[in-house]
């Protein structure tokens, strides 16, 4: 397991996931989120960054990915995943350099099993494939799951965080 990260690096670069209802609220109050089809429209606008909803400059939160993964079965969840969520994750990294953190809001972290004999993350489905578990980290960080980080706030474990997808 890689060091816990205990700083607020991840609101500044890298690819994160938060689930700590405090912590949004912190974010909340300093900005706002956007939702996954504004993620997908800013996009498709080539990252525009005068109109780009940052939290103190440097962070883009984003709702939704949760509802949109519930809305398909298990295996549209994983394969969209991988194919279309990771290529808009590997398109926002390009853009910004390590100069912009991309944080996904998914509000239950009883969701998300840590694997750690196979250095993996998966997300256990509701709606369409309630109960079945899919590669969730390996479609947003592309397998990148091995340098994949806790993020910890007074000692609660309340996100993952990568610096970067290779």
């Amino acid at each position: 397991m890689n060091p816990i990260l205990e700083d607020s690096v991840w609101l500044r670069k890298g690819i994160s996931v938060l689930w700590d209802n405090t912590t949004l609220t912190e974010l909340l109050s300093k900005g706002r989120s956007i939702s996954l089809r504004e993620f997908f429209g800013l996009s498709e606008q080539g990252w525009p960054e005068e109109s780009t909803p940052f939290i103190n400059e440097s962070t883009l939160l984003v709702t939704g990915l949760d509802a949109a993964l519930d809305a398909l079965d298990s295996e549209e969840s994983e394969n969209w995943s991988k194919q279309v969520m990771f290529q808009r994750i590997i398109d926002f990294q390009a853009w910004a350099e390590g100069q912009y953190a991309l944080v996904f809001w998914m509000g239950n972290e009883n969701r998300w099993n840590e694997h750690l004999d196979e250095n993996r993350y998966t997300w256990r489905c509701d709606g369409k494939g309630r109960g079945k578990e899919i590669e969730l980290g390996n479609g947003i960080w592309n397998g990148a799951q091995l340098s994949v980080r806790h993020i910890e706030n007074q000692g609660k474990w309340i996100g993952l965080y990568l610096d970067r997808i290779s």
